[in-house]
C-alpha cells in the first residue's frame, strides 16, 4: 500500500519569533511510519518542524510541515495518491487572529491574544476519499471517557477507524490504546505497550479490517 502518515505538532505563530503549538513528540506517527517501512509498504510521512529531524532510516520519505495550512496543503497533495491515510498528527484546534506580525515587546503592554477555530483537516481530506482509499483517525482524551469520546469523533469526521489514547500517552514512551472501526468493532490493545510495538499491533489491526 501507499501510506501517509502525519505525526508531530502543528505551530502557528503569534509573531515574528512566538508560537503556538503543543506537547506532541511525534513519536507515535514516527513508530508507525517505520513500521509500515518495514512491513514494505510505501511510506510518505508529513512531520511536524517541531517534532524534531525524522530518523535517519525516514529521512528519504519525510516532509516536513510547520502550520495546519501547511498540512492541509499536503494532504490534499499526498492523500489522492494513497490508499491509506494516518492521522496521527497533533494539530491545533485554534489559530492566532491575525496571522504574524513584529516581535511583541514587553514595554507594549498586556496582549490579547484572539484565536479563531482551526479547519477540521482530517474530516475534510474523509470526505474526498474514493471507495479504495481508508482514513484513520486519532482521539487524544481523559481515560474516563475515552472510548465514548473517541466514537463521537469516528461518526462526526467520518473516518473509516480511530485510535483512541488517554491523554497521558502524549510526551510518554508507552501507550494504553483502543482501536474502533466504523462498523462498531473495538480492539483494545495489551495495556501500556511501548510505542513501537503499539505501532506493530495498531498495522495489524488495520490489515485486518481490511478484509479480503
Amino acid at each position: 500500500m501507499r501510506i501517509v502518515i502525519t505525526a508531530g505538532p502543528t505551530r502557528e505563530p503569534v509573531d515574528a519569533v512566538r508560537l503556538l503549538t503543543n506537547r506532541s513528540s511525534g513519536s507515535m506517527g514516527r513508530a508507525v511510519a517505520r513500521q509500515a517501512r518495514i512491513r514494505g509498504h510505501d511510506v510518505r510521512l508529513l512531520l511536524g518542524r517541531g517534532a524534531g529531524s525524522p530518523p535517519e532510516d525516514l529521512r528519504e520519505c519525510t516532509i516536513a510541515f510547520d502550520t495546519t495550512a501547511e498540512l492541509q496543503s499536503l494532504l490534499e497533495t499526498e492523500f489522492p495518491r494513497a490508499d491509506l491515510l494516518i492521522m496521527a498528527a497533533a494539530v491545533a484546534d485554534f489559530i492566532p487572529v491575525p496571522g504574524p506580525q513584529a516581535k511583541r515587546r514587553r514595554s507594549d503592554g498586556p496582549w490579547d491574544l484572539r484565536l479563531e477555530p482551526a479547519p477540521d483537516l482530517v474530516a475534510a481530506i474523509a470526505a474526498t476519499r474514493t471507495p479504495c482509499q481508508r482514513v484513520i483517525g486519532f482521539a487524544l482524551e481523559p481515560a474516563e471517557d475515552l472510548e465514548s469520546r473517541a466514537r463521537a469523533k469516528l461518526a462526526r469526521k467520518g473516518l473509516d477507524a480511530i485510535v483512541a489514547n488517554p491523554l497521558e500517552t502524549m510526551e510518554s514512551s508507552r501507550v494504553s490504546g483502543i482501536f474502533i472501526t466504523s462498523e462498531g468493532t473495538t480492539m483494545r490493545a495489551p495495556a501500556d505497550l511501548p510505542k513501537p510495538a503499539f505501532a506493530a499491533w495498531l498495522l495489524d489491526r488495520i490489515d485486518d479490517s481490511a478484509g479480503p
